[in-house]
């Protein structure tokens, strides 16, 4: 879907994550594909190319991301891709009634598991991607509803001595 409307309204209230990324255009296409995303509003950069800010909504959440562009004065601040960052230290969160499913269609599209799909300590079924642009998704779903005291005490099994 190509949707070149107002941005005027701007983001809902509350927390909206921006990426930048290595190609905006392929990566509308892999969050369409692989996350079911849709598009809500772009911008385009004045060299009718690259992109200056894409508006998705992926389980109704809203997120942002736009092309990695140096001479943006913006950009001075070092909002780079974790392609230039060789890494992130960020993970998006994906809480979903069906974590099989959307996963295998992030890996349809061309995402690389990082943390592999399965039951953990704290009740969901979870799992961690790579998205063609170097950003980490989780993917999860709650499978059973535990108190803290059952998860503290799961978790003594699933962490080596060196970690605590």
């Amino acid at each position: 879907m190509t949707n070149t409307g107002s941005i005027s309204e701007g983001p809902p209230l509350g927390l909206t994550p921006i990426l930048a990324v290595s190609d905006a255009h392929a990566a509308i296409t892999f969050y369409s594909r692989a996350f079911g995303a849709t598009e809500i509003a772009r911008i385009l950069a004045p060299d009718r190319k690259r992109l200056i800010h894409v508006r998705m909504m992926v389980c109704g959440t809203v997120f942002v991301f736009m092309d990695e562009i140096p001479e943006l004065a913006a950009n001075e601040s070092g909002f780079h891709s974790p392609d230039r960052l060789n890494g992130t230290s960020v993970s998006l969160h994906l809480q979903v009634a069906d974590a099989e499913s959307i996963w295998r269609q992030a890996l349809n599209a061309g995402a690389v598991p990082v943390i592999p799909l399965a039951k953990q300590f704290w009740g969901e079924l979870y799992g961690r991607l790579k998205d063609p642009f170097g950003h980490e998704w989780t993917i999860a779903q709650l499978l059973q509803i535990l108190e803290n005291a059952e998860v503290e005490h799961a978790a003594t099994g699933a962490f080596h001595p060196k970690g605590l």
